[in-house]
């Protein structure tokens, strides 16, 4: 994004920062696995770990939507 953090509105600032918290929390079973915690449904871990991912992907390209991306304001 083109814009300062700072500068969006409340609403997009609240997006984006789900985004970075689903893109966050789409890393934790990754780091638990690789220390040996492991879980009897992995298959269920990675589909958690792919929608949380889906839906960081999808509230970055909203909250960049919203920003209106790099457009100059008249």
């Amino acid at each position: 994004m083109c814009l300062s953090y700072r500068q969006l509105d409340s609403k997009t600032r609240r997006i984006h920062a789900a985004g970075c918290l689903c893109l966050a929390s789409s890393f934790v079973p990754t780091l638990f696995h690789e220390h040996g915690v492991g879980h009897p449904h992995p298959v269920l871990v990675d589909g958690l770990r792919f929608l949380l991912l889906g839906l960081a992907i999808g509230l970055f390209f909203w909250s960049a939507r919203r920003s209106g991306g790099c457009a100059t304001r008249p």
